[in-house]
């Protein structure tokens, strides 16, 4: 952790301790885990009952513009409810910008969904401050969400069914429509591979892709990435057909699901015959 930053959150802790409506509150993210570097930012937790919980949420900016020289954003999360709220925040100290996240739980309403999953990992000893030891009675319910896979049947037909729907969009020279459909083959091949390679019960795809997916499964997901030109993003697509197939070949094996190897070869057949025909005017007018 950037030292600037250390102080900025010793300034907001000793603020937060000042403040009766706050019970306590922990570390999440790469602090719990530890991981943090000389990049990372503080992501903190704070606990406070329902009674205070707008008036408090409504303070926050105030008291991060304290702990810095200039706050420059204060950005709320748009599933921000009266349960849970996250804000990601950019200040200024000297000639530094730094990222501080902050994390609000209504005490009174654990059951969230969101709330849930900002205890997931936490114990006791990622505390940094408690008032009366309500927040290590509050972590040790185990509140937490479930880790739930991503489909692999539903990621296969996702899949296939953007690839022949890619066909028209290239024929019309479509840039945008093209780059939003390259886009969910991408993920429907990070759902693919999460489906039997997640163990994490944490992060978001990116985190679970860097540390659970194998490097050559990696490489698999960086060929879709191209220059925004027709016939570069196409030779993207050609690239990444053969990798899903076989990401998806050995996945069902290993899952025991049916593989459906017909209609695979069906679509990748008709997608490499209809992108090396002309146009489907020309075509049909011929017949």
């Amino acid at each position: 952790m950037h030292a600037q930053l250390e102080l900025a959150f010793n300034k907001v802790v000793t603020m937060l301790q000042e403040d009766p409506r706050c019970k306590g509150g922990w570390h999440y993210g790469s602090v719990t885990r530890g991981t943090d570097d000389i990049y990372s930012d503080y992501d903190p937790v704070v606990l406070v009952a329902d009674k205070d919980f707008e008036a408090f949420a409504a303070e926050v900016p105030a008291l991060l513009a304290k702990a810095a020289d200039e706050l420059l954003i204060f950005w709320g999360e748009s599933f921000n409810d009266a349960y849970f709220k996250n804000y990601c925040s950019l200040i200024r100290i000297g000639e530094q910008l730094h990222q501080f996240d902050f994390f609000i739980i209504n005490a009174d309403y654990p059951e969230a969904w969101m709330c849930r999953q900002h205890c997931k990992g936490c114990t006791e000893e990622h505390i940094f401050w408690d008032r009366t030891g309500e927040t290590a009675a509050f972590l040790s319910k185990g509140y937490r969400t479930d880790q739930e896979l991503p489909d692999t049947v539903r990621a296969m037909d996702t899949y296939w069914f953007h690839t022949e729907m890619l066909i028209k969009y290239f024929k019309r020279k479509d840039m945008f429509k093209i780059i939003k459909n390259m886009d969910i083959l991408f993920h429907a091949h990070v759902d693919l591979l999460l489906s039997y390679y997640d163990t994490l019960d944490w992060g978001a795809w990116e985190s679970k892709v860097k540390l659970c997916v194998p490097e050559d499964k990696q490489q698999h997901l960086t060929s879709y990435f191209a220059k925004a030109e027709f016939h570069e993003l196409e030779d993207a697509v050609r690239r990444s057909l053969p990798f899903f197939r076989q990401d998806a070949e050995e996945i069902c094996v290993a899952k025991g699901i049916a593989y459906p190897g017909g209609t695979v070869q069906q679509i990748m057949s008709y997608f490499y015959r209809r992108m090396d025909s002309g146009p489907w005017e020309s075509k049909c007018s011929q017949q």
